[in-house]
């Protein structure tokens, strides 16, 4: 087998047989408990009834045939003396000889020592009492050994997913981050050259730009990402002018970004209190999704709902099945009918909606169906009035 091959099979192995070693060792664990529990229960019970034999093998000794009657030991309480025929004990002796008077007929008139019937009753109910905690603890226990290997088969799936999760995004990114550096370099190299005709210069440039607006965008998405993850990190609370951002946001995504139309319909004077550039970011992530998944038209529309700034990004992209909307903004997600022919790292929408929530708002996707485009909705609180106006 190959090594690359190899060190596959043994790294995605490796957690399966981790666990099934673990829940072995641990099913082991509770089995020897209950065994060990019960067999020291019945060692117990034997003891006392051996005990219990004994003494009354030795008072069947000291006692006479003669003088004898029916009735308690006196110096001891666990004992009787009984007269055939009448309840025998399996651990009575009989009077005078301390014979056992097991396996042996009842003779009339003959005297037996043996534990009364308190006494055998109470070491019953001693031994019942023991075996229901045993079984009691051992239910628990066995509950707590079921939620322990189970929570550690979620954690071992969850960190196989996890693993393969970021094995793929990692050649993601690798591999969004050398595309645009690759066209650059090409651009840069035709122009070093002189080889480059002059009407082309333009239409080149203009690609190079693209290309570098591409990987500074993907670049401040994984600072972003990488600082969400810190819970002592804060998004600034500034106004923000979302009509003139908008705008500006349209214009650029017409010049570095082309497609067949970037519409705007937005309300004049709309404000919130929030993180401009996390808000460029969603935007950017929102405009980037769209134009992955087939989208030649975009509109962006932006005024207020419900008192908050609502803007919707619209495209005719390929769309989704609506149960997936959810699923979307998972990190490393992406649609399942357009993997093949999209590209991207899948941390976009994820990355966008955390912006959103730190700022108070709220970012949604809804579509009708596989080609039927898709909307994506962001809310965000509407900013305070200044005290100029």
């Amino acid at each position: 087998m190959p090594k690359r091959a190899a060190s596959l099979v043994r790294d995605r192995m490796s957690p399966v047989w981790l666990f099934g070693a673990a829940a072995f060792l641990l099913v082991a664990l509770g089995a020897w408990w209950l065994v060990y529990i019960s067999q020291a229960i019945n060692a117990q019970r034997e003891m006392m009834q051996t005990i219990l034999e004994r003494e009354a093998e030795v008072h069947a000794l000291r006692l006479h045939a003669d003088t004898a009657k029916p009735g308690p030991v006196q110096d001891d309480p666990h004992l009787e003396v009984v007269k055939m025929p009448g309840r025998v004990s399996p651990m009575a002796h009989r009077v005078g000889d301390g014979f056992a008077v097991v396996g042996i007929a009842q003779l009339p008139g003959v005297l037996v020592v043996q534990p009364t019937q308190e006494a055998e009753s109470t070491a019953d109910e001693r031994y019942a009492r023991k075996r229901k905690m045993v079984l009691g603890e051992g239910s628990l226990l066995t509950g707590l050994l079921v939620t322990v290997v189970a929570m550690l088969w979620r954690l071992v799936r969850t960190e196989s997913r996890f693993r393969r999760e970021m094995q793929d995004f990692l050649g993601r990114v690798t591999h969004e981050m050398k595309t645009p550096l690759a066209g650059i370099k090409a651009v840069l190299q035709t122009i070093h050259s002189g080889r480059m005709p002059p009407e082309q210069l333009k239409e080149l440039t203009s690609m190079a730009l693209r290309e570098a607006d591409r990987e500074e965008h993907l670049i401040q998405n994984l600072l972003l990402a990488q600082r969400m993850r810190m819970p002592d990190q804060r998004l600034a609370r500034d106004r923000v002018d979302m009509s003139q951002l908008l705008a500006r946001f349209v214009q650029r995504r017409q010049v570095t970004a082309p497609v067949d139309g970037v519409h705007a319909q937005v309300k004049e004077g709309l404000a919130i209190s929030g993180d401009s550039t996390a808000i460029w970011t969603i935007l950017e992530n929102l405009a980037d999704n769209a134009q992955k998944y087939g989208a030649k038209r975009i509109d962006v529309r932006g005024g207020v709902e419900d008192g908050n700034v609502h803007v919707q990004v619209l495209d005719d992209g390929i769309g989704f099945a609506p149960e997936l909307a959810e699923k979307l903004f998972q990190p490393f997600v992406r649609t399942q009918g357009a993997t093949s022919q999209a590209s991207g790292t899948g941390l976009g929408l994820s990355l966008s909606r955390a912006l959103a929530e730190r700022m108070g708002g709220k970012l949604t996707a809804k579509s009708d169906g596989d080609g039927k485009g898709s909307s994506f909705s962001l809310r965000l609180p509407v900013a305070p009035p200044t005290d100029a106006g």
